[in-house]
C-alpha cells in the first residue's frame, strides 16, 4: 500500500466512504475512469483479479477489516487558568 500523508489518508477515506454509498454502477464508472488516466485497463483488470482471489466479504467482516478504523484520540491542552 501507498503512504500518505495523514491529510490525504483522510481524504481518500472520506472519498472512499462516499464512493461506495453511491453503489456499485458508480464504483464500476470510477475504477473505468481510474484506468482510462493513469494507465489502462490491462493494470486495473489484473490488480481487481487480486483482490477477488485473496478477500471474501466473510473474510473482511470476519477480521473487521471491511471498516476504517477509528480516528486516533488526541489529548488537547487546556490554556493555563489565571
Amino acid at each position: 500500500m501507498a503512504r500518505l500523508s495523514p491529510l490525504d489518508a483522510l481524504r481518500l477515506q472520506r472519498g472512499s466512504e462516499h464512493l461506495h454509498r453511491l453503489g456499485p454502477r458508480a464504483f464500476d464508472g470510477f475504477l473505468r475512469d481510474l484506468a482510462a488516466r493513469i494507465g489502462g485497463m490491462p493494470a486495473s483488470l489484473a490488480l481487481l483479479a487480486e483482490y477477488e482471489q485473496r478477500l471474501s466479504p466473510e473474510m473482511l467482516t470476519a477480521t473487521g477489516g471491511n471498516r476504517f478504523p477509528p480516528p486516533p484520540l488526541r489529548s488537547v491542552p487546556r490554556e493555563a487558568r489565571a
